[in-house]
């Protein structure tokens, strides 16, 4: 399903995107499904762990993730030194969606995605916490 998703994605997505799954999917309890994102309209994988958000890719003219940011998760972020500086500053700028909010990081290059894992993963252990 979600490589025929990927037909639709240029080569470099493509490849910054199968790293980024890789990561994710090798993470204890994370399940793979498409959806709709409903804001956006957009068909977008979406990894989520015990049943709650993990995150959602985007694509489009650039490749970028939003990651769920509770208020408990927004503590632990930024009490976290492994966290890239750009990767802090979009869960300073996290948008108030309904109930959540949710931070934007847009992946312009493959150093962008490994700079987002320690993110991933910081939400990963919350989420099974």
């Amino acid at each position: 399903m979600v490589q025929d998703f990927l037909t639709r994605a240029n080569p470099k997505q493509k490849k910054d995107f199968m790293e980024l799954r890789s990561t994710l999917l090798a993470l204890p309890e994370v399940e793979e499904s498409l959806e709709i994102d409903e804001l956006k309209g957009d068909w977008c994988p979406v990894y989520r762990v015990r049943g709650k958000d993990l995150v959602w890719v985007h694509f489009g003219e650039r490749m970028f993730v939003n990651v769920p940011i509770e208020a408990k998760f927004e503590k632990k972020a930024f009490e976290d030194e492994n966290l890239d500086d750009e990767v802090v500053e979009s869960i300073k700028e996290a948008e108030d969606v309904g109930d959540m909010k949710w931070a934007t990081v847009e992946l312009r290059s493959s150093g962008a995605v490994e700079s987002l894992f320690p993110l991933l993963k910081l939400r990963h252990s919350f989420l099974r916490s």
